[in-house]
């Protein structure tokens, strides 16, 4: 009976001492987090194993993460599997679909990027930039082309003799025309019965007294108006105003562009050709009307042709992928992008990960240190029993 007593006794007592053992081996490997000291000198194993050595695990991570786990090699052998190219095709299909669908507009879709003062300010910027783009072209353009020196005669597609007597017979008929017509309209009577009544007030003396008392305006002008149309048909009048209209035409064709426009307008060509496309681009209103525009709007006509393309792109996208993966892993420096980020890593946060992960096996572990201090307590106990006999 005492012997039985002994031996139990011993076996709590080295199962006790192998659990508590294991417990504070476990527990050690995060206590104390920083060192102890006593009478100035540093407590042994104070701070615990992963608090004091938590650089060279870092270092160490980081290196087993960009030499085994996260390898260019890893990467573009991924890239490259037809499950991985048929998981982006999917999904990107899944996405034009989705959009094909969307009734969100381009600013609602901005919004969700930027904020309504932010965009307004990028919104700014774009349309400087637009402007800037084209004025920059059209100075270069008219630069490169010498447009300020050059004859405009240069500048007019099949200039010639014929046809510039061509273009001045149908400039003089479209303006005599337009003359007829309004003389022949009501504001041209209007006109010719000003001209009439001005006409007798100048004549003055005796004759033009006369004329005012015996000369009805609106007949006379009924009469004139007939002549004066037969004036502007006749072909006399037609070669006058064309023979003019031909000169002009060799004079300006002689001028260059620049100077030319100066004296038509008064201010440098440049400077009028900026003025006028500033006027006729009208940028705020494109800008405001790309603005409502719905996704929808601009994937449903073309989701055909984008889901036909999708795989094509996919290829070419996954492609330049991953040539590019090597400099890209090269560019992060992952060894020490993973050193850093672990050294940032509180150790409480770190011990809790590991715990969850791995506190099964810990609890194991102490279970096992009781049972294996138990089992050398029967043993030892036991011995000591058969030495004593």
């Amino acid at each position: 009976m005492q012997s039985g007593l002994f031996i139990l006794i011993n076996m709590c007592v080295a199962a006790f001492v192998g659990g508590i053992t294991n417990h504070f081996a476990i527990k050690m490997l995060f206590h104390p987090r920083n060192e102890v000291k006593i009478f100035g000198r540093r407590l042994p194993f104070t701070p615990g194993l992963i608090p004091k050595r938590k650089q060279d695990i870092a270092k160490s991570l980081g290196e087993v993460v960009s030499q085994y786990l996260v390898t260019s090699e890893g990467l573009q052998e991924m890239l490259q599997k037809p499950a991985f190219r048929q998981k982006a095709v999917d999904t990107l299909s899944a996405k034009l679909n989705s959009l094909a669908e969307s009734e969100d507009s381009v600013k609602d879709v901005l919004l969700g990027i930027w904020s309504e003062e932010e965009w307004e300010a990028l919104k700014g910027k774009a349309l400087q930039s637009a402007r800037s783009a084209v004025n920059r072209s059209a100075v270069s353009m008219w630069a490169a082309y010498g447009l300020e020196e050059k004859p405009v005669k240069e500048l007019v597609p099949g200039w010639s003799e014929d046809k510039r007597r061509q273009w001045s017979e149908q400039a003089a008929e479209m303006v005599l025309k337009e003359l007829g017509d309004t003389l022949l309209s009501a504001e041209g009577q209007r006109m010719l019965r000003k001209m009439t009544h001005s006409m007798v007030d100048k004549a003055g003396g005796f004759l033009g007294t006369m004329a005012a008392l015996f000369v009805d305006e609106d007949k006379l002008v009924q009469k004139l108006t007939p002549t004066l149309i037969g004036q502007l048909e006749g072909g006399r009048v037609h070669r006058t105003v064309a023979d003019i209209i031909a000169a002009k035409l060799e004079q300006y064709g002689e001028m260059p562009l620049g100077a030319l426009v100066q004296s038509l307008a008064g201010e440098p060509a440049l400077e009028l050709l900026l003025q006028k496309l500033e006027q006729v681009l009208p940028w705020e209103e494109w800008m405001a009307r790309g603005e409502q525009v719905t996704i929808a709007e601009i994937v449903r006509p073309r989701l055909a042709a984008l889901q036909e393309a999708l795989p094509q792109w996919v290829d070419k996208g996954l492609g330049m992928a991953s040539s590019a993966v090597p400099a890209l892993v090269k560019s992060i420096r992952l060894p020490e992008l993973v050193q850093e980020q672990v050294e940032r890593f509180p150790v409480e946060r770190l011990e809790q990960v590991i715990l969850s992960v791995s506190g099964k096996e810990f609890r194991a572990i102490t279970w096992l240190g009781v049972a294996l201090g138990a089992l050398i307590g029967l043993v030892q106990s036991s011995i000591t029993i058969l030495w004593l006999k």
